[in-house]
C-alpha cells in the first residue's frame, strides 16, 4: 500500500493548531510525514508549528505565503511518499482517521479516496449552519461523494497526472480539482469511517462571508453548480411577480404565501438535524443570509473572472 504523507495548509490558525497536530500524533496508522504549510500568518502561528516539530520529527513545517492552493502544492513537493492525504486547519481528525482514510488503496484499482466531515456544534446557530455548509450523514451514500480537502487521500502518480490544485483558485480549489480528476476519468472510493471534526463559523456575519466566498470561488474555478442556477431562477421568479404586483395588487397575497411557504421549507428541511426551538428563527435566517451571499458572490464572480484555463497533467 505504501506510505503516507499527510499536508496541511494552515494563516492564523494559532487557537486551533495545536488540536490539529495533537489529533495527528494520535492516529493509530503513524503518518511517514506530515507537512504544514504557513500561508504567512501573524498571529504567531508558525512560531507554534516550530515548537510543534522540536518534539515531534514527522512533523515539518514550512512558511510559504501564498493561498491554499499554493501551499498545498508546495507541501506535496516536500514529500515522496506513495500516498498523499489532506485536511484542514479547522479541522480535528479522529483517531482512525487516517487508517480508514488510506485503508481502501489496498485495492490497486483504487486511487481517490473521499472520507467524510461532521460538524462540531456548540450553539443553536451552529447546529444550524451546519446543514449548509456539509452534507449530512443520511445524503452522503446516495451519491458518489467528491472528496474535500478536510479529508481526502489519493495516489502519487494520480498527483502528478492531475497536475495538482489549481494555484489561481482559492477557496473551492478542492471541487475544482474533484471536477478535474472526474475528467480524467478517476472514481472516488468514499469511506465514511475516515472522519475529521469540523468547526463551523461561530456567528452569522463570518458564515455570510464564507458563502460568499466559495460562491465567488467556485465561479472561479469555472464551476456553477445546478443549485445556485435553480436559486437564481428562484429569486428572478420572485422578483417578477413583486414588481408585476406593484401592478396587479392582488398578486401580492399569493406572492406573501408563496415567501411564507418558502421560510416554512427551509426549517422543514434541516429541522431534523437541529431538534431545537430556537431553529424555528436561525434556519430561515441562515437560509436568507446563504442565498443571497451566494447571488452577489456568484454575480461577482462572473464580472470579475473567466473560466480558468485546466492545468497540464
Amino acid at each position: 500500500m505504501g506510505q503516507v504523507a499527510v499536508i496541511v495548509t494552515v494563516l492564523n490558525e494559532k487557537d486551533t493548531v495545536g488540536g490539529l497536530v495533537s489529533s495527528l500524533k494520535k492516529q493509530t496508522l503513524r503518518p511517514a510525514r506530515v507537512v504544514i504549510v504557513d500561508g504567512g500568518s501573524i498571529d504567531g502561528t508558525f512560531a507554534l508549528l516550530q515548537k510543534q516539530a522540536l518534539t515531534w520529527p514527522v512533523l515539518k513545517v514550512y512558511l510559504h505565503p501564498g493561498n491554499r492552493s499554493q501551499g498545498r502544492n508546495f507541501g506535496v513537493s516536500k514529500t515522496g511518499e506513495s500516498l498523499i492525504a489532506f485536511t484542514d486547519a479547522g479541522c480535528l481528525p479522529d483517531q482512525k482517521w487516517l487508517a480508514e482514510l488510506v485503508r481502501p488503496f489496498t485495492k490497486p484499482s483504487v486511487t481517490v479516496v473521499s472520507g467524510y466531515y461532521r460538524g462540531q456544534a456548540s450553539t443553536v446557530f451552529t447546529k444550524c449552519l451546519i446543514p449548509y455548509v456539509l452534507v449530512m450523514p443520511d445524503k452522503a451514500d446516495k451519491t458518489e461523494f467528491f472528496p474535500s480537502s478536510r479529508s481526502m487521500a489519493l495516489r502519487r502518480k494520480v498527483w502528478k497526472q492531475s497536475g495538482g490544485f489549481n494555484p489561481k483558485v482559492d477557496p473551492s480549489e478542492d471541487f475544482e480539482l474533484a471536477h478535474r480528476l472526474k475528467n480524467l476519468g478517476f472514481y472516488f472510493t468514499f469511506t465514511p469511517k475516515a472522519q475529521v471534526v469540523w468547526i463551523p463559523r461561530q456567528d452569522l456575519s463570518s458564515a455570510a462571508w464564507m458563502f460568499l466566498r466559495f460562491a465567488f470561488g467556485d465561479v472561479q474555478a469555472g464551476i456553477l453548480r445546478p443549485k445556485v442556477k435553480f436559486l437564481a431562477l428562484r429569486y428572478m421568479l420572485f422578483f417578477y411577480l413583486f414588481f408585476l404586483s406593484l401592478q396587479i395588487p392582488w398578486l401580492f397575497i399569493p406572492l406573501i404565501g408563496l415567501a411564507l411557504v418558502y421560510l416554512v421549507w427551509a426549517v422543514h428541511k434541516s429541522y431534523r438535524y437541529v431538534n431545537n426551538r430556537r431553529a424555528f428563527y436561525w434556519l430561515p435566517v441562515i437560509q436568507i443570509t446563504a442565498d443571497v451571499t451566494v447571488l452577489f458572490g456568484t454575480i461577482m464572480g462572473l464580472l470579475a473572472y473567466q473560466k480558468p484555463k485546466a492545468q497540464k497533467p
